[in-house]
């Protein structure tokens, strides 16, 4: 991680290694600062920087997120009226390490917020971690997350979670059930589609009901019934037209009149410009269908590129440490290495994060064209439905323009008598009343396919409330579980503080409320001083860390950063004491496999050194923060 000054000089750069990391010095020596900024830069709302961070204005760091190297930069920009930082700043992101970053300018920006046509730093960071997107009341993001990740100085020990004054029992439950591994992706999915099915069946509704309300007769919606009112209205006018041949016929003396030959050459050119009307709707209806057919094809191709590059980033994973003992060549046995990351045959350094992070970048643009290619498919069937209805209707205008054309050709003018100016009167009625039957007509077929575009939606809406019913009756006992997992750690790490608060070393269970925001023995009403108060809380959140070590099901990232391990006057002898029961349980798993950070003023002596610490041990005139 490096942090610059708003003069571009450098005031924080440390490179963290895998395990434990300890952060140690002095009090008011700028530990907390570096905590805060590890917060900030991973996604973090925070604005509260003290007078020194405050001259600095940019914050870097390269992350390994599920073997992919990503390099995430953010920048720190204070309100002159406010004197805070905007705690919601954009995030950039560079899919490879700090000094190919330094070299290029092939940054990626995303914002806090997400929209229709694209995704936040929260999503980028959830899919890079195969966590699921979840909605409680609100979306949660990673800052919510990070609130289990980061134990810091300035929420109350009673607050399990990183404190806010905006919180939700809803919103920390949805955030413990996600990082436990409570729901599954089948269960986001569904949850996912029944909101947007909730939200299509709601406007498909309204549309029904404004329908409805102009065209109160429920026969008018009947397409069937319109079409056989406009047939019978087209036969009385052939009816009339027959009458007017005859009387027309039976005339003995004949005239054709120039208006004769226009009438004609009229209903011809309508005619022609009606068919071509048809032909175009047709063919924009065809086109609509196979651009839909096409996309959905493309979203299908596009998941299985999706779901091969995930089977290639677990394939790498697990052949990165497949043992290689003879050459391939001339099968003589391989003399092993003891230098990481270099080729066992031609001794050349290797990185293996490379192909995982190009893979993480592929998979971020495929999830996005997906998800942009879905949107187009609801928009061209909502499209597909007005195009049909149009055409049905324009089909029918064509239709009867034609037979005006037909009787056109055979009903030339003669002298007018006063019998059949009376017909052409009952027929132009007829006529008008055609015209609002057609108009009726195509809000009939809109209204039609929207029923039956409710009834389809109705049915998946009723199956999705089956699947979201079954899979969460597997999640609870599955939470029941993980739970277990939890309190055990917790009772461990309880029973082994010093002899200082007889229901900790004598506890025989350990409960978590991650809804109610509390850590508790057996009664949720007991106090304990402010010291045993902070033991008991930092034993729950490094319980949640320490089971995810041994759970592969929960989603917990095997990574928790801690500020001040002696906060509120714990004693240096029973502090130290923690952070060897914390560090003996965390050493008996691969310290290839987790992250731990934590600032301390107690440090052990036997950690005191560069396999465990990070930095130098600051002081306040030695304080971690330089140049500022």
């Amino acid at each position: 991680m490096v942090v610059y000054t708003n003069e571009g000089k450098i005031a924080y750069d440390e490179s963290f290694h895998k395990g434990i990391n300890i952060i140690r010095g002095d009090n008011s020596s700028g530990k907390s600062t570096i905590t805060h900024f590890l917060f900030y830069v991973l996604g973090g709302a925070f604005n509260d920087w003290v007078k020194e961070a405050k001259k600095c204005s940019l914050v870097i760091a390269e992350v390994e997120m599920n073997g992919a190297i990503i390099t995430i930069k953010r920048n720190i920009k204070i309100s002159p009226k406010t004197k805070k930082a905007n705690d919601k700043e954009s995030m950039f992101f560079y899919w490879g390490n700090f000094e190919e970053a330094q070299q290029n300018n092939e940054w990626q920006k995303f914002s806090f917020n997400t929209f229709e046509s694209t995704k936040s730093y929260s999503n980028v960071i959830f899919d890079n971690l195969d966590l699921p997107i979840v909605k409680g009341e609100n979306n949660i993001t990673f800052h919510q997350i990070l609130r289990l990740l980061y134990v810091d100085q300035e929420s109350p020990t009673s607050s399990l979670f990183l404190y806010e004054q905006f919180d939700s029992s809803l919103t920390r439950e949805t955030v413990s059930d996600l990082l436990m591994g409570v729901y599954n992706q089948d269960l986001y999915d569904k949850k996912q589609r029944k909101v947007n099915a909730d939200k299509e069946l709601d406007e498909t509704k309204k549309e029904i009901k404004i329908i409805k309300k102009f065209i109160p007769n429920p026969l008018d919606l009947i397409p069937s019934n319109i079409i056989t009112s406009i047939q019978s209205k087209e036969k009385e006018i052939s009816e009339l037209e027959t009458k007017i041949i005859d009387l027309k016929e039976k005339s003995k003396k004949v005239r054709y009149t120039k208006k004769t030959k226009l009438d004609y050459e009229t209903l011809n050119i309508s005619a022609i410009e009606q068919r071509e009307k048809v032909k175009l709707l047709d063919t924009k209806i065809r086109t609509y269908k196979f651009e839909v057919n096409d996309t959905i094809e493309f979203i299908e191709a596009l998941k299985n590129k999706l779901k091969a590059i995930k089977k290639s980033i677990l394939t790498r994973k697990l052949l990165g440490d497949f043992p290689l003992e003879n050459c391939p060549e001339c099968l003589s046995k391989i003399e092993p290495i003891e230098e990481p990351n270099t080729c066992k045959l031609c001794k050349t350094k290797i990185d293996d994060s490379f192909g995982i992070t190009q893979a993480r970048k592929i998979e971020q643009e495929l999830s996005f064209q997906i998800k942009e290619s879905n949107s187009l498919i609801t928009l061209k069937k909502r499209e597909i439905i007005d195009l049909e209805a149009e055409f049905e209707v324009t089909k029918l205008k064509h239709y009867q323009i034609q037979q005006q054309v037909n009787q056109s050709l055979e009903d030339v003018k003669s002298v007018r008598e006063e019998k059949y100016d009376n017909l052409y009167v009952d027929k132009g009625f007829l006529e008008g009343e055609i015209i609002q039957l057609r108009t009726l007509l195509e809000n009939a077929e809109i209204f039609q396919s929207l029923r039956k575009k409710q009834s389809d939606l109705e049915q998946e809406i009723e199956a999705l409330k089956h699947g979201i019913s079954e899979i969460t009756k597997e999640q609870i006992r599955l939470k029941r579980t993980t739970l277990n997992s939890i309190e055990k750690k917790g009772i461990h790490l309880l029973n082994n503080d010093l002899r200082r608060q007889k229901d900790f070393y004598q506890a025989k269970e350990f409960q978590i409320d991650f809804r109610n925001n509390l850590a508790f023995i057996s009664d949720k009403e007991a106090k304990y001083s402010a010291s045993s108060s902070f033991y008991l809380k930092i034993s729950a959140r490094f319980s949640l860390f320490l089971a995810s070590l041994l759970n592969e099901k929960m989603r917990y990232p095997r990574f928790i950063f801690c500020d001040n391990m002696e906060d509120k006057g714990i004693e240096k002898k029973r502090a130290q004491n923690f952070q060897r029961i914390l560090i003996a349980e965390t050493e008996k798993h691969n310290s290839e496999d987790y992250q731990m950070i934590y600032t301390t003023s107690f440090i052990p002596d036997e950690f005191n050194n560069d396999k465990y610490c990070v930095g130098e041990f600051y002081t306040e005139a030695n304080p971690s923060l330089k140049h500022v």
